[in-house]
Order: C-alpha cells, then sequence, then structure tokens
C-alpha cells in the first residue's frame, strides 16, 4: 500500500495492478501538480489521497474522466481508457475536474458537502465558480446545460424542495423524469454566481465555510423568470 511522504501532504495511490493507468499517470500528475500551484497562494491546502483508477464507461462521456470527494482527505479520479474523447481532456480539462474535487474537500473539512437538495447546490456551484476562479475559465458543460426559462423552472422546483430531509441527488444532477440532465450543477452554479457578485471580494476560495443557507435565498430572483407577467 502506498505510503504519504512525511515531507509531502498529498499523495496520490494507483489502482494500477492491470497497468491500465501507467499510460495516464504523467498527465494525472501534472494536473495535480498544476492545482495545486494554482490553489496553494489562496487556500490552506489539506493532507489528499488521490485514489487514481480507470475503468471504461464510469467517466463523463463528453470528457471521459470524472472525479469524487466522498468524504474529506481524499479525492478519486476515474478515467475511461476507452473513451476518444479522453486524450482531448486531459491536461487543463482534467486539471479543472481536480480543482472542483479539491473545493469539495476543503467544503468536507469546513463545513460538509451537505445532506439536503440546497447543501448540493451550493457545494456544486461554489466548486464550480472555485475553478473558474483558478483558471478564469468559461462554465463547464454541466454549469451551462440549461438556458433561461429552464434554469427558472428549475429554480422554482427547487425552492420547495430546498431542506427537505431526502431529496434524489441522481435526478437532481445527473437528470431523471421531469428534471434535465445537469438540472442541479446549472442551477447550482447560476445561484452561487449571482451570490458572489452581489458583494464585491466574494470569491469561492472565501466561502469555503459559508452556509448555504445564505445562498439559496436567491433562488428566489432566478425563479422569477419563469413567473408570468
Amino acid at each position: 500500500m502506498p505510503r504519504r511522504s512525511d515531507h509531502d501532504p498529498w499523495a496520490i495511490h494507483w489502482l494500477n495492478a492491470r497497468h491500465d493507468v501507467t499510460r495516464y499517470a504523467a498527465a494525472v500528475e501534472a494536473a495535480v501538480a498544476d492545482v495545486r500551484q494554482r490553489a496553494a497562494s489562496i487556500v490552506a491546502l489539506p493532507p489528499l489521497d488521490f485514489v487514481v483508477s480507470a475503468v471504461p464507461g464510469r467517466a463523463i462521456p463528453e470528457i471521459g474522466h470524472v472525479g469524487h470527494s466522498f468524504y474529506p482527505g481524499a479525492i478519486f479520479l476515474t478515467l475511461d481508457p476507452e473513451n476518444p474523447s479522453l486524450a482531448d481532456n486531459l491536461g487543463e480539462p482534467l486539471a479543472r475536474m481536480i480543482a472542483h474535487e479539491l473545493h469539495h474537500a476543503l467544503r468536507w473539512d469546513a463545513i460538509g458537502y451537505g445532506t439536503t437538495l440546497g447543501e448540493a447546490l451550493v457545494s456544486e456551484g461554489l466548486a464550480g465558480h472555485f475553478v473558474a476562479q483558478l483558471f478564469a475559465s468559461r462554465p463547464e458543460l454541466w454549469e451551462r446545460a440549461l438556458d433561461g426559462a429552464a434554469l427558472a423552472t428549475m429554480a422554482t422546483e427547487a425552492q420547495g424542495a430546498l431542506e427537505a430531509p431526502r431529496y434524489d441527488h441522481n435526478a437532481w444532477f445527473f437528470g431523471a423524469g421531469r428534471y434535465p440532465r445537469w438540472a442541479g450543477y446549472a442551477l447550482g452554479y447560476a445561484v452561487v454566481g449571482a451570490w458572489l457578485a452581489a458583494e464585491p471580494g466574494r470569491t469561492a476560495a472565501g466561502a469555503i465555510g459559508v452556509p448555504a443557507t445564505e445562498i439559496t435565498p436567491g433562488l428566489a430572483a432566478l425563479s422569477d423568470a419563469a413567473s408570468p407577467g
């Protein structure tokens, strides 16, 4: 089992017994280093374990990789070696994915990802804006998945469910039934963006520990666009 160096609080662990990850190792290491360098000047970086695997069909189809941070101190990166889009989405796209998960990891340590729809919307929106803060990048595909009318409709829908003890995370964020694909990501990005813009100097890096309840009232303004008249 890999051991963390006493001098380096970030460790990369390769699930690579079959050597499926070997050809991506340099790209992953470079992306992790890029994010670390960019983030170190604006946040205190925690000890982290990065777990990297290659699993066919288990990534975002459009980019060939995906990240998760399920609990404090760990980031999981999955690459799809059979996805033809993967080769074009290493480099900065991979680094942006890692930065998104880094904000989740920071928020886990500060306040937690959350258990309600409102908390999930804010955690995802803040992570997306953290990426934009580090890379000066445009919103990702999932953050611009809805147009104004659809976004307003989802904002109206969300307002009645923000604090419910249970919500369908997969439906809200990956699409099912009346929920379009990536609705939660687009809605979270929009409401957090409005909150950040409302006061000069606010940043996603500076909002790691801000409770969702300070941000989600902005959904009302988004949902107004769905109201007739």
